[in-house]
């Protein structure tokens, strides 16, 4: 019997390895695996035509306005398609943009209209005017020009209901200078000189109002781990404390539940070669960004694919075939189930009214000569 008892001990000693993990997780919870994957994702309709670069906004009724954007270099759209979240599919709108755009902004004003500006509408240079959409009317009017032709930008609304825009390219610098459109007259001032030129970085509202520039080209291939800070009430930007952890453009970044901002993936100059799996938190108490560690894929070409989901996850859809989770909490990135099928570059990503995310477009990693095609598919992001 003693033998027994004691070859039960060894047997347990060089086996039971599973057997005592699964008793001590029964007793702790906090020692359960981390999910593999968070939510599913499923297919949606598709759009009336393939884009890429093209801007996707919530309206007040819950439905999505896609506008503009491209199938691939040179076919470019004035088009626009609204998605309904109650029958999950896409219908062409009933007009069209006042021009072709791709590359361009579009924001939701505190009136429920839509400012959208700049943008390609041929391969030769940016544009300077805009145009604001009227979901009562379904119809794109001309509004102001902006003082600068500019692609690349970004386009944030403000406290006040102004919108500032900023940085960007004009066909033949990156830029370094912004300007405030209002609404109401439907013109556009300059504002304060940015700390630096940027072009493909990330513009985000802080609970205070301020707004966090991050990263993006300087110029030449020199992209930029720096960021500066746009103040409203002063007209002004300012540098931050502290740099990014490695220079990034064609990022994305999302304001988090504690007032901090997720900054991730991106590339260096080398950009199909270069890109990241890193993500940083700035936090603006500080002024300090602090890294998070890694996303599960490399991931670049994501501006606006990013939205924070009611349970304070942030969810990520571009870049790569698969999507991904961050959980502030743990710092963890968990995979996301389903499949888009290609690593969708310049799609977007928008939070519907009932929780959800919407996956729209995007390009894979093609080799054309005239650059890679979009798809019209679209999908949508669910727990």
């Amino acid at each position: 019997m003693r033998l027994q008892i004691i070859l039960s001990a060894l047997i347990v000693t060089a086996f039971g390895i599973t057997v005592n993990c699964s008793a001590q997780t029964k007793r702790d919870p906090a020692a359960k695996r981390v999910p593999t994957t968070y939510g599913k994702m499923v297919q949606a309709g598709n759009l009336s035509q393939a884009r890429a670069s093209h801007t996707a906004t919530l309206l007040n009724d819950g439905k999505v306005l896609i506008a503009g954007g491209m199938e691939r270099n040179g076919v470019f759209f004035d088009s626009a398609d609204i998605f309904d979240p109650s029958t999950e599919r896409f219908a062409p709108a009933a007009y069209r943009m006042t021009r072709k755009r791709v590359s361009h902004t579009a924001t939701r004003l505190l009136d429920g209209r839509v400012l959208i500006a700049g943008g390609w509408s041929d391969r030769e240079r940016p544009e300077a005017d805009s145009e604001i959409f009227d979901p009562s009317t379904k119809i794109f009017n001309p509004t102001g020009n902006m003082s600068r032709r500019r692609a690349g930008h970004t386009e944030t609304l403000l406290n006040s209901g102004k919108v500032l825009i900023a940085g960007g390219f004009d066909g033949g610098q990156n830029l370094g200078d912004a300007e405030i459109f209002d609404s109401a007259t439907g013109t556009f001032t300059p504002a304060g000189k940015m700390q630096s030129a940027r072009l493909s970085h990330t513009a985000t509202k802080l609970p205070d109002g301020r707004i966090l520039l991050a990263g993006g080209e300087l110029g030449r291939g020199q992209i930029l781990s720096t960021a500066e800070i746009f103040d409203p009430k002063t007209n002004s930007f300012i540098s931050t404390k502290d740099n990014m952890s490695v220079v990034r453009y064609k990022h994305d970044a999302i304001l988090l539940s504690d007032g901090r901002v997720l900054i991730f993936g991106g590339s260096d100059s080398r950009d199909w070669r270069g890109q990241y799996k890193s993500a940083e938190v700035f936090d603006p108490k500080t002024s300090k960004f602090t890294p998070v560690g890694e996303m599960n894929f490399a991931r670049f070409k994501i501006e606006g694919t990013t939205v924070l989901l009611s349970d304070g996850k942030v969810f990520i859809g571009g870049g790569n075939e698969k999507a991904e989770i961050f959980d502030p909490r743990t710092k963890v990135f968990t995979v996301a189930g389903g499949n888009l099928g290609i690593p969708i570059h310049f799609a977007s990503v928008t939070l519907l009214s009932d929780g959800r995310a919407l996956v729209v477009g995007g390009y894979g990693n093609g080799t054309r000569a005239d650059g890679p095609v979009s798809t019209n598919k679209a999908w949508l992001f669910k727990l």
